[in-house]
């Protein structure tokens, strides 16, 4: 039975090889191609995904470019001989000529990072003789669900968030083939080699990592995540965060308001029992309780407090679909990138960055990160860390260097981390030449 918000495609039980060494981007894709019927083998490396191929010949292939260990154009020109259409996505291919050298080896098409989710699977289908796909409203599969009282919930978010001024400039970006990202082999891959096809444990691709790929994939749709009973759902369009709901009764945009001092409890039961049917958004508008502009503001802070609480999940899963948000929600939109480094500087724990940034790990910048670094509210302390991060310096280094206390450095080199600004790389000596971004 295929999720709902996706009406069944001829891609039904076709097998379709996906590559990608980014967990996240590679548990969107393979939600999004399992939804529309089809056998997702999932890989992380170049090689893996030629074993794939040598064992049994998929349909169609869709390969996230460059990887480490093979060549782009040699990948792509040996599924070509076995006759396998080939969609590549890159963020370091970019323009026409790459676009000219990889349909020579024999690829179907080209998408640009960030790319619509929507573009790749229509491209896809139209590899394989299939219409393009028909999507639907994504169901809300948590505001349905019965209300649970909080156990410990993180620090309230509703914040003033200080804004620096984006620097200016843009990073150049690579032209062709003929320009190998700088110090490819260097990337350690660390992530599993298959992803699960519609849904998957967060111990593999945690919530932040899920944002950045929603984002890349220009993704419209919902991701929810489960731990035990409790439920949350983050509905992006475009990849841009739109709407969140939560079974937790703390989290509830009705409890949000009494605990602001906007309305007492038994003014908003009894509001509710006058107008069952009714928003709580609606009913404190029409009270004259509630502005537009400010329940616009706390609407904001709901969806990142929502996002942030499930920052640190790693026993929970997660569960991705297609399709349009709620049309009953608000004209919002929310900056991925800054909620990702918000939540990460306000909602990650000295412990967890530990475990999870190894002091003797060496960082350096991707060739191909997520988000353009003026577009984010990064602050003087944080883009020196940027600076210092050449792949020369350990995170224990990276400590000692900062201005910052430890919490704060780790949660912006990890932030970084998720976003794909920076990645782990071997040891790197002084003297080698590398990217960077100053």
């Amino acid at each position: 039975m295929l999720p709902s918000g996706v009406v069944p495609s001829p891609l039904a039980r076709k097998r379709l090889l996906l590559l990608s060494d980014d967990t996240g981007l590679a548990a969107v894709l393979s939600s999004a191609l399992s939804a529309l019927g089809g056998v997702v083998v999932s890989t992380s490396s170049g090689q893996d995904a030629l074993r794939a191929l040598a064992t049994s010949r998929p349909a169609a292939a869709v390969l996230d470019l460059p990887v480490a260990d093979a060549g782009a154009a040699s990948l792509v020109a040996e599924l070509a001989r076995t006759g396998t259409p080939a969609v590549v996505i890159s963020g370091v291919y970019r323009g026409p000529r790459a676009a000219a050298e990889l349909r020579r080896a024999g690829a179907r098409d080209l998408l640009e990072k960030p790319f619509p989710l929507d573009a790749l699977l229509a491209s896809v289908a139209d590899a394989l003789g299939a219409p393009p796909p028909t999507q639907v409203d994504a169901e809300d599969e948590v505001t349905g669900s019965t209300p649970l009282m909080p156990g410990p919930i993180p620090a309230d978010p509703f914040l003033v968030l200080d804004s620096v001024e984006p620097p200016p400039g843009r990073r150049p970006e690579a032209e062709g083939l003929a320009r190998p990202p700088p110090d490819a082999g260097q990337v350690r891959v660390t992530q599993p080699d298959a992803s699960p096809p519609t849904e998957g444990h967060l111990a593999y691709a945690a919530v932040p990592r899920l944002l950045v790929a929603l984002h890349v994939g220009q993704v419209t749709g919902a991701l929810t995540v489960s731990r035990g009973p409790v439920k949350k759902i983050v509905a992006v369009e475009r990849g841009a965060p739109v709407y969140a709901a939560s079974n937790v009764a703390a989290e509830r945009f009705g409890a949000i308001c009494v605990r602001r001092g906007i309305v007492t409890r038994g003014a908003l039961e009894e509001l509710r029992r006058a107008s069952p049917d009714q928003r709580t958004g609606d009913l404190l508008l029409a009270a004259g309780l509630l502005s537009p502009e400010r329940r616009a503001e706390l609407v904001s802070a709901q969806i990142r407090a929502i996002a942030w609480s499930a920052f640190e999940w790693r026993d929970g899963s997660y569960h991705f679909q297609a399709g349009r948000p709620p049309s009953s929600r608000l004209a919002l939109r929310l900056d991925a990138g800054d909620l990702i480094l918000d939540g990460m500087r306000r909602a990650t724990t000295l412990e967890r960055l530990r475990a999870e940034l190894p002091a003797e790990a060496h960082l350096a910048p991707r060739p191909d990160p997520a988000f353009e670094l003026y577009a984010l509210r990064i602050q003087p302390a944080e883009a020196r860390l940027i600076v210092l991060a050449d792949g020369t310096k350990s995170v224990s280094d990276l400590v000692r260097l900062s201005e910052r206390p430890e919490r704060d450095t780790l949660a912006f080199l990890q932030a970084c981390r998720a976003m794909r600004i920076l990645d782990e790389v071997t040891r790197v000596l002084a003297s080698t030449r590398r990217m960077g971004f100053m």
